[in-house]
C-alpha cells in the first residue's frame, strides 16, 4: 500500500507491476521493465517509489506517477527473493539466491552501503518495527534444489556483516515469508512444510544458553 492507503501495487509472473485504486477497486496503470516474473514488490513508507525484485536479478525503483524506472540496481547475481523499505525511508534492504543480503542508500544509489554474505539463499528479509539497525532474514540451509533444505533465522545489526544470533533448523524446510510484531516482541516464519511459527525472546531474568551464548528464542507452531 502506499503512505496513503489510497492505493496499492501488486506483482507478478507475468514480468508486470500493477498500481490500483483501492477505493474504485481498479486497475490505474501499468510498470513495465523486468525481464522475468517480479517476485516482490515495496512501497515506500513516505515517497512516491517503488522497489521491486524480479528474477531477471535485478532490483528496479520507479515513479508510480509516471510509470517510469527511476533506478536499477544490478548488484545480485542471481534472483530477488524480496525487498524491503526501512521505516526511516532511506534504507532498502534486499535478499536474493545469490545468498546474499544488500543494504542500499536511497541518497547514493551507484553502490551497496553494506552487503551481509550467509551460507544459504535468502527467501525472506523484514526490518525490526522498533529499532530501526535490525533485521530478520529466512532462507535454506541448503540448496533448494537439493532434496532436504531445513530452514533458518537469522538476525542481523546494520553494524556487522554476520548474524548477531540465528535459529538452527528454524523450520522443516525453506522459510519463504517472515514478520514481525508491530511492537517487535513476535517474530512470523512461514514455511515450505505447511507450518507457521511464532517466536518470541526470552522474559526478563531467564537465561537459556545456546551455542552463540545468549538467548535462545522460542517457537510455538501453528
Amino acid at each position: 500500500f502506499s503512505s496513503t492507503d489510497l492505493k496499492f501495487v501488486s506483482a507478478s509472473d507475468d514480468q508486470q507491476l500493477k498500481i490500483w485504486d483501492f477505493r474504485q477497486c481498479k486497475e490505474e496503470r501499468q510498470l513495465s521493465g523486468h525481464n522475468w516474473d517480479v517476485r516482490t514488490v515495496d512501497w515506500h513508507p513516505r515517497l512516491g517509489m517503488i522497489a521491486s525484485g524480479s528474477k531477471d536479478n535485478m532490483i528496479r525503483l520507479w515513479d508510480p506517477r509516471t510509470a517510469k524506472t527511476l533506478a536499477t540496481l544490478r548488484q545480485h547475481n542471481n534472483s530477488v527473493a524480496q525487498v524491503q523499505w526501512n521505516r526511516n525511508g532511506r534504507w532498502l534492504l534486499s535478499g536474493g539466491r545469490d545468498r546474499c543480503i544488500k543494504m542500499f542508500d536511497v541518497r547514493k544509489l551507484s553502490e551497496e552501503m553494506m552487503t551481509f554474505v550467509t551460507q544459504r539463499e535468502v527467501h525472506s528479509v523484514a526490518w525490526h518495527p522498533v529499532h530501526e539497525t535490525m533485521f530478520a532474514s529466512g532462507g535454506s540451509l541448503r540448496s533448494s534444489n537439493e532434496p532436504i533444505s531445513e530452514g533458518r533465522i537469522e538476525f542481523w545489526t546494520t553494524d556487522n556483516s554476520r548474524p548477531r544470533a540465528y535459529v538452527e533448523d528454524a523450520n522443516m524446510s525453506q522459510i519463504w515469508s517472515l514478520d514481525w510484531h508491530p511492537m517487535g516482541h513476535i517474530l512470523a516464519s512461514s514455511s515450505n512444510s505447511k507450518t507457521i511459527r511464532l517466536w518470541c525472546r526470552p522474559r526478563p531474568g531467564e537465561h537459556l544458553p545456546t551455542e552463540l551464548g545468549g538467548a535462545e528464542v522460542d517457537g510455538r507452531i501453528f
